[in-house]
């Protein structure tokens, strides 16, 4: 087998996968109101990747054959995905539905830095246990509800750094901080990943069926199982901090925009921190 065989043959044409992401395009297309702008393109981006991720290529491999493919879907759907999404939302909508008394009271609570970080932070490590994750390889049900959390847990986690709403952002310092010990957590579980048993994901040891694309990942690719599990931490700790790292700066580059800005997202922290 080729690359580009297993590249057409690495498909899962998901029927709800697609159709929550057209419904998903749809409603944010009704929201605000069919006109398109730079939020639109962001909002589309995301919504395409988190497309592609889900049907392509990386979830085939990952759930069948590689480690490090698994890896790479799942940063893309924590830490990629969701800020897209955000950068996306157009304010007055979110606006008009934080007046609702209950989505207010559920925001105020999941926007605490503590909170939103610990959903985040410990969804991703909890289904990295062996008995999660393996459980998610031998379930489609399982599997589509570990993908779903990362997905939910990633947007509440990114909420205070890219919400459309100003005073519900957390300050540039104070987002870079927040953003900073996630990374350093990411860190820590991409070394303990890289450097882990080869038995705690048996699933790589042994593929089932298709010798001929085993035979590409290991020959035409020289992955082994160990280089392919050491090859996905790698990808935690250095792909999964890149991306940290850019969200980072744009927290930071917040100190050398409109000194408004900056009272407004002040002045959302200290709200947050009475409530």
């Amino acid at each position: 087998m080729t690359n580009g065989q297993l590249f057409f043959k690495a498909w899962d044409f998901e029927p709800t996968v697609i159709i929550g992401c057209a419904a998903l395009i749809l409603a944010y297309l009704w929201v605000v109101r069919f006109r398109m702008n730079g939020k639109t393109a962001f909002f589309a981006g995301g919504v395409l990747l988190m497309l592609l991720t889900l049907i392509g290529p990386l979830d085939f491999l990952g759930g069948n054959y590689m480690f490090s493919a698994h890896m790479l879907e799942h940063i893309l759907l924590e830490l990629a995905v969701p800020p897209l999404l955000l950068l996306g939302l157009p304010q007055e909508p979110v606006r008009s539905l934080l007046t609702v008394r209950v989505a207010a009271k559920a925001e105020r609570f999941l926007r605490r830095p503590a909170v939103a970080w610990l959903l985040a932070v410990g969804t991703l490590w909890l289904w990295h246990l062996p008995v999660l994750y393996n459980a998610a390889l031998n379930s489609d049900w399982i599997h589509a509800g570990q993908h779903l959390s990362m997905l939910i847990t990633g947007t509440i986690f990114w909420w205070p750094i890219y919400t459309p709403l100003q005073p519900h952002r957390l300050s540039p310092l104070g987002g870079a901080v927040y953003i900073f010990i996630a990374l350093s957590a990411n860190m820590i579980l991409g070394i303990l990943l890289t450097f882990a048993p080869l038995g705690f994901y048996p699933r790589y040891m042994r593929p089932a069926g298709g010798n001929a694309i085993l035979q590409l990942i290991r020959t035409g690719w020289g992955l082994d199982p160990q280089s392919d599990l050491g090859l996905g931490g790698m990808f935690m700790w250095i792909v999964g901090g890149l991306l940290y790292f850019a969200s980072m700066l744009v927290a930071i580059s917040r100190l050398y925009r409109n000194p408004e800005e900056q009272v407004a997202a002040q002045k959302g922290m200290a709200d947050a921190r009475r409530q």
